[in-house]
């Protein structure tokens, strides 16, 4: 009789360890696919400017575009010009052509609100500017005088993690 008591302590802490060891696999295993979950979502902002000259026009174009794999949705948009940060209703194109002294063609501001979204693979033209061809070197003398802003987007993705993305960090 009391080998079979010994047997049957013996089945029941095999049980138990086999038992145990599956909670623990699966807890893991809930773990990673919980943080895969997080990384599946997670959106990458990046700008891009384009410049090109067509029939003595020269276009600028300032972008942002979500190049990750989840939504990004902002939190917060700020343009800063040599450090300093500008009214949301500023016209950034405008400012550009006067400091290059240029014959404005089409200009177009484009600011994000709190609370927009930008999709997987979205491209948002922020800033464009359209303007006649002038001196030789006025390609350049735009290209610098936007180069002085700057860009920092606060955003989240649907888990609310938070990121930044500023073109002062390059």
């Amino acid at each position: 009789m009391f080998e079979n008591v010994v047997k049957v302590i013996n089945f029941v802490n095999w049980s138990l360890v086999v038992a145990m060891i599956a909670v623990g696999i699966s807890s893991w295993q809930m773990w990673v696919q919980r943080k895969h979950n997080r990384v599946s979502v997670t959106p990458h902002l990046s700008e891009h400017t384009h410049t090109s000259v067509n029939n003595g026009v020269i276009s600028l174009q300032f972008n942002v575009a979500n190049n990750g794999i989840g939504p990004a949705f902002i939190n917060s948009f700020t343009v800063l010009h040599n450090g300093k940060k500008l009214d949301k209703d500023t016209d950034v194109p405008k400012l550009v052509a006067e400091r290059s002294k240029t014959n404005v063609v089409d200009r177009s501001t484009h600011w994000l609100a709190k609370g927009a979204s930008l999709a997987v693979n979205e491209k948002l033209t922020l800033f464009s500017l359209d303007v006649r061809q002038g001196s030789k070197c006025l390609k350049q003398e735009l290209e610098t005088a936007i180069n002085e802003y700057d860009l920092v987007i606060e955003y989240s993705n649907a888990y609310k993690e938070r990121f930044v993305f500023d073109t002062r960090e390059d």
